[in-house]
């Protein structure tokens, strides 16, 4: 049984707006008490329905890749309801509808962001749930029998939510790998049979791409019988995990890296985050705070409170990094980094260093929009210049802009790097964060940071 995926969209397009509605008319009733609506409210209503299918389909909402996995389905669900949130006040203000309860439309985007949410989660569950019991599901065969058909095999067994049921691996030599005694064995002459005899929808090619003779014989075949061909290309000789293919018209382009933060929205989610969150610091704690450091400092020695120094920020461009100062001053601050036991470093100063207090400046510059609250540690220019020489990905950091804090400090790559090994795993984490942002990631990586401060970091000297 198959074909029922392309209505997925429609299912969960349909919870969504019941939930929405649902949300709206439930919320009234509690600010109101009463299930009847004025005029302004159904029209209210009405631009709910609206931008919410707007936003929904510009945003591919319903794609597969977007509803398979749980932290996708959190992330879209925020930035839609964000969009939404921001479309919906432009309306209002431009209609100079003042005369709305804020309550309720707060209320309505809490219930419906929660009720659509616990609905997308049991979409999937039934997804999975429906699949499983042997409905909606293409069958499909493999030619090859290397290392890209293990990978695409294991996959297929690992992932439910596509409904893919596996029933052949067809080469020219023996299999690489072993599996379930149910998927048949056997050679390139015997694929034709058993793809028409088992009403086969799908062939994935896993061979080089150098077999272009024998290529044209599957597709050939393929086209004749209503199948599907699909080609697993080999990149794993490339350094990189992901691979995304576009078209220019007829010409295919790949890229070989995806940086959620060159979507517009994406930054522009990450620019609020960054302005909420620094603006809310330096109200709430730096305010007060500085002027208690500040006078420990002068007391502890000589010199400026904050320590100024040029950092290589984001396309690479210098900026000022603001951090307290928690050296005395000396000649080596540009070139040299601290080291356990640093005779440079003062006692105040090591304390905020091992609170990591001496970074809140750098929200200032976060405010300023040289940095960020999370990305990777600016480094000093010198350190960027000798890195940059020695380790091939080194550049790709500065991609994006710098952070307070980062990937590669919560997973143990912070302060000293005492060997190339050590930047070498802060470069790798760092471009592991780039290829992976989310805003979720960002608030978990500074939940992770709030809890090693508590907890103490023994590379925090």
């Amino acid at each position: 049984m198959k074909g029922y995926s392309r209505y997925f969209w429609a299912i969960h397009f349909a919870g969504d707006l019941i939930f929405i509605n649902v949300a709206f008319i439930i919320t009234h009733y509690i600010k109101f008490e009463t299930f009847l609506f004025s005029d302004k409210y159904k029209f209210l209503l009405l631009i709910f329905n609206f931008l919410w299918t707007l936003t929904a389909f510009l945003l591919k909402l319903y794609d597969i890749k977007s509803i398979r996995r749980l932290d996708r389905v959190l992330f879209n669900l925020f930035k839609a309801a964000l969009i939404n949130g921001v479309a919906l006040s432009g309306i209002l203000f431009s209609l100079k509808a003042s005369t709305f309860s804020r309550e309720h439309l707060y209320a309505t985007y809490a219930f419906s962001f929660g009720a659509v949410l616990l609905w997308r989660i049991l979409a999937l569950r039934l997804i999975y749930f429906f699949r499983k019991s042997g409905f909606n599901y293409k069958r499909v065969v493999l030619i090859g029998g290397g290392n890209v058909a293990k990978q695409l095999y294991n996959y297929i067994y690992k992932e439910g939510v596509f409904g893919i049921r596996l029933l052949g691996i067809f080469t020219d030599n023996n299999l690489s790998f072993e599996v379930k005694e149910n998927i048949k064995q056997g050679h390139f002459d015997d694929l034709e049979e058993f793809a028409i005899k088992n009403d086969i929808d799908e062939i994935y090619y896993t061979l080089p791409l150098t077999y272009t003779s024998k290529i044209k014989e599957f597709i050939s075949f393929a086209d004749k019988n209503m199948i599907r061909f699909k080609i697993i290309p080999d990149f794993r000789s490339f350094p990189f995990k992901r691979v995304n293919i576009d078209f220019f018209e007829d010409v295919p382009v790949i890229t070989f890296r995806q940086e959620p933060l060159t979507d517009i929205v994406n930054q522009m989610l990450k620019r609020a985050f960054d302005i909420v969150f620094s603006f809310l610091v330096i109200v709430l704690l730096l305010s007060w705070l500085y002027p208690l450091i500040a006078l420990l400092i002068k007391l502890s020695s000589k010199g400026p409170v904050l320590f100024k120094q040029v950092r290589s920020g984001l396309n690479n461009e210098e900026f000022m990094c603001f951090k307290f100062r928690s050296m005395a001053q000396n000649k080596d601050a540009d070139n040299l980094q601290a080291t356990l036991g640093d005779a440079r470093i003062t006692k105040i100063g090591s304390f905020l260093r091992k609170s990591s207090m001496d970074e809140l400046p750098q929200f200032i510059n976060v405010l300023m929009g040289d940095m960020s609250v999370v990305g990777p540690r600016p480094h000093m220019l010198k350190h960027t210049e000798e890195y940059s020489a020695l380790i091939g990905k080194y550049m790709v950091r500065q991609l994006v802009k710098p952070g307070i804090t980062g990937a590669a400090q919560v997973k143990g790559y912070r302060g000293e790097t005492k060997e190339l090994k050590d930047m070498e795993g802060r470069v790798r984490a760092d471009v592991w964060y780039i290829e992976n942002w989310s805003l979720a990631l960002d608030i978990n990586l500074v939940a992770l940071t709030v809890w090693n401060v508590i907890k103490g970091d023994e590379k925090a000297y």
